[in-house]
């Protein structure tokens, strides 16, 4: 059997990520919008069927909501949503999502 460490041989695949990285192409928009279900964004589907995105008029007694759009690129092995999570500073966590409520 095995004396010590040095007479086994250890194999560990993988690589070491970087703590912290900063985005590239990072770009941001603010949209104005009224309905909380109006896609801000238009999808692939939405390109391909030839749909442009419209925002609706305000109607009587709806309050206008902020949006911001953001766009970025990270290297292989970072992830996006951490640095939304951050850029936002809410919890991502299950408990924090359920108790969101739509406005």
């Amino acid at each position: 059997m095995f004396k010590g460490v040095q007479d086994r041989e250890l194999v560990v695949n993988g690589d070491y990520r970087k703590v912290v990285c900063h985005p590239t192409d990072f770009d941001y928009t603010i949209k104005e919008y009224f309905d909380p279900l109006q896609p801000l964004l238009q999808t692939d589907l939405m390109k391909v069927q030839g749909e442009d995105i419209t925002i609706e008029p305000k109607k009587e007694g709806e309050t206008s909501k902020l949006a911001m759009i953001v766009g970025f690129t990270l290297p292989s092995s970072s992830y996006a949503t951490i640095a939304l999570r951050e850029l936002m500073k809410h919890p991502t966590s299950n408990e924090f999502q359920k108790e969101l409520k739509l406005e």
